[in-house]
């Protein structure tokens, strides 16, 4: 078995083939790729984890702010006159000049191929070094510790916001400069002066931000459990509460979750146990009263840092569930639905490609986004819903137990919760969207101007798209409420935009392909290597996707279906050429009188646990249902492994591969920015490469039309 960085390698030389093949003339790759080797030798799996992805963040930046500034690793110029990284230099002169200034026509292709150069290892599934998890873990403390005491009883059993809500607003955090100093003449009175200018301007920027969260956050309708929940049932959805498909802080497996160990006194108060957590005829014994705190977890996410998450204990995820559920209903039913949805991502990259067009749109992401939001913040936002906020508040956890630090403990947190809770993700959505209302409506609040914004501002969790007029008044918002903008990571000046992982230059995408994993280890990343490969091909690289292919063992290969990039309900091999299934086994099944092949995939062993009484009923309720179908809740089916065979699927009838098929690509087979047209006819083969060739059993015209 090959190693990752091995993998990698052979990728690489794949891409660079790809980029041979798009610029015949270009000199210099092989050495590249030989220096790279030599690299790996030494430094290994870190420099595609680590210094290469800090080339794409030094390309990035050059695009933004139109210089190229050279640091680190592989930075080294080509010479005193040309200024640009000697590492790759062929594709760097056709994004900067010799005097790495950004060119005026950048060649988009060339962009797109240093992004995956440097992309490639960049969201390997790798552990990170110990003293970058105890980085992480310093910061995490060090965000928690600098966060702002809420106005509330967050720390209470009762919120008791009441009356009193509408008294607490986020100018709060803005105190106002007094000239009270006899002895402060000349310069200083006038730094003095400047300070409570600055202070009214802060304060007249949060207010408007308060007038929108007030008008955005009270069209949502109030929030009633047990009603909410009873309606979510008639309507054939479940009962809205249900269990999360994480690991829950009790450390209790998934057919032990509906035991529910406690039942808090906080969650009592908004979600009595009698209607909440039991079904009918249950016994009416009411769990523990002790509150358990959450559990920090290190998540593996890259060689950088991991993911700190905090696994909820099973009664608050189960409630926190019903509250997601209902701010999903109510975003889509108010206002905010024509700024968020949260079915759709795609909404958000659609408007990238556009605003990398014409620059109107600003991409902004936030520095550890969910970490920073405090209670404070939370609880000014929702003001003008108490119910909600009531809710939020019984169904948050107030202590964290950290047994990933050094000095493990106990933490009272500050922030509103951390990522893992099921109300992170749509708090912070609608708080991030009031926050960026406010900072691009111009002149007095009202909802006839923030409809006016409809098509200009979109977010998603933490990933905000605004006009660029309001870029700079939302970071010094995000300044004040202790929220950070990452500056390195938000694009407004140049012609590249970033959003929901789809990137765009010049309204082209450049989005990379960024596996996470390049090594057949097992069935699931023998999956995840397919998809790679695919992924790869519909990039345009297919040397690459062939030299990835290479890695999947020969069996498994016998068995995957070729399939055309229009043949939905399948999976395989994607071919521009439509699909091929001669080289599998076939047989005609007498039962369902179909033609099947014989094809690889993957299923899920599960172990079936017998379960009964008022658990079991419970999840029934919880459980999504079709009046047409039954549900069966008495067994509980855990996975245990993931496994591959072969399996007999219906043949596929779509075009077969020995018929002219005519595609448009807007892809890499030329230089500049041009339209391929591919029409391909090539005979019976078994990999779907070989039609790139100069074999004989194949036949290509290409016609190249300039946009």
């Amino acid at each position: 078995m090959k190693s990752q960085t091995s993998a990698l390698l052979h990728v690489m030389q794949g891409i660079l083939t790809d980029v041979q093949a798009s610029y015949p003339a270009m000199r210099g790759l092989g050495l590249d790729f030989k220096r790279l080797a030599l690299y790996c030798q030494t430094r290994g799996l870190s420099v595609f984890t680590l210094d290469l992805p800090a080339l794409d963040a030094l390309l990035l930046q050059g695009l933004e702010t139109g210089r190229l500034c050279l640091d680190g690793a592989f930075t080294r110029r080509t010479s005193k006159e040309v200024r640009v990284p000697r590492f790759f230099s062929g594709l760097w002169l056709r994004v900067f000049d010799r005097d790495a200034c950004l060119l005026q026509d950048v060649d988009v292709n060339a962009v797109f191929f240093l992004r995956q150069i440097f992309c490639l290892g960049k969201k390997l599934a790798v552990e990170c070094a110990p003293s970058r998890r105890n980085a992480a873990l310093e910061n995490y403390h060090v965000i928690e510790q600098r966060l702002r005491n809420p106005s509330f009883g967050w720390d209470y059993d009762t919120l008791g916001v009441g009356q009193r809500a509408h008294n607490r607003a986020l100018r709060d955090c803005v105190p106002v400069n007094r000239l009270h100093n006899l002895f402060t003449k000349g310069v200083c009175e006038d730094s003095l002066r400047r300070g409570e200018c600055g202070s009214r301007n802060d304060q007249r920027l949060l207010d408007q931000v308060q007038h929108v969260a007030d008008l955005v956050i009270g069209s949502l309708p109030r929030f009633e459990p047990l009603d909410f929940s009873i309606d979510r049932y008639r309507a054939g959805r479940g009962i809205g509460f249900k269990h999360g498909l994480g690991a829950v802080s009790e450390r209790l497996k998934n057919w032990e979750k509906s035991q529910f160990p406690s039942w808090p006194d906080k969650l009592e108060e908004e979600f009595p146990y009698e209607f909440s957590g039991r079904s009918d005829g249950a016994p009416t014994e009411r769990p523990s009263r002790h509150e358990t705190a959450s559990r920090l977890i290190c998540v593996p996410k890259t060689a950088k840092g991991p993911r700190i998450i905090a696994s909820e204990p099973t009664s608050h995820m189960w409630c926190q569930q019903l509250i997601r559920e209902f701010l999903v209903d109510g975003v889509n039913r108010s206002i905010a639905g024509t700024f968020i949805n949260f079915e759709k991502q795609q909404l958000s990259g659609d408007m990238v490609l556009g605003a990398s067009k014409d620059r109107n749109l600003a991409t902004v992401d936030l520095k550890d986004a969910s970490d920073r939001l405090s209670c404070w913040t939370v609880e000014r936002i929702f003001r003008s819903k108490p119910s909600i906020l009531n809710a939020l508040h019984a169904a948050r956890t107030r202590y964290l137990r950290d047994d990933c630090s050094p000095n493990r403990g106990f933490l009272k947190l500050r922030k509103f919760a951390s990522q893992g809770t099921a109300t992170t993700f749509p708090v912070q959505s609608l708080v991030f969207l009031c926050l960026s209302l406010g900072a691009c409506i111009e002149g007095k609040v009202s909802m006839q101007k923030i409809r006016r914004l409809s098509s200009q501002v979109r977010v998603y969790g933490d990933d905000i798209i605004i006009p660029t007029h309001g870029y700079e008044r939302l970071v010094r918002i995000m300044d004040l409420l202790q929220l950070q903008v990452n500056i390195a990571k938000s694009y407004v000046a140049g012609s590249y935009r970033e959003s929901c992982g789809v990137d765009g230059y010049m309204g082209y995408d450049v989005t990379p392909v960024k596996p996470k994993t390049l090594v057949v280890d097992s069935p699931a990343s023998c999956q995840a290597v397919i998809d790679t490969c695919n992924n790869l091909f519909n990039k345009g690289l297919w040397h690459a996707s062939d030299n990835l292919r290479s890695h999947i063992p020969a069996r498994i290969l016998r068995g995957i279906r070729v399939v055309g990039i229009h043949d939905a309900g399948f999976s395989g091999l994607t071919s521009f050429s439509g699909s091929d299934e001669r080289h599998l086994r076939t047989r005609w099944n007498s039962r369902l009188h179909r033609d099947e092949v014989r094809v690889w995939s993957i299923s899920n062993r599960t172990q079936q646990r017998d379960r009964g009484g008022y658990i079991s009923l419970l999840d029934f309720f919880a459980s999504k249902h079709n009046h047409e179908h039954a549900r069966v809740v008495s067994k509980f089916g855990c996975t245990r492994k993931t496994r591959d065979g072969f399996l007999w699927e219906p043949l596929n009838t779509g075009p077969r591969t020995d018929v002219w098929d005519e595609t448009v690509w807007h892809g890499r087979m030329s230089t500049g920015n041009s339209r391929v047209s591919l029409q391909v006819k090539r005979s019976v083969d078994q990999t779907r490469f070989k039609w790139f060739d100069n074999s004989p059993s194949v036949s290509a015209r290409i016609n190249v039309k300039c946009n």
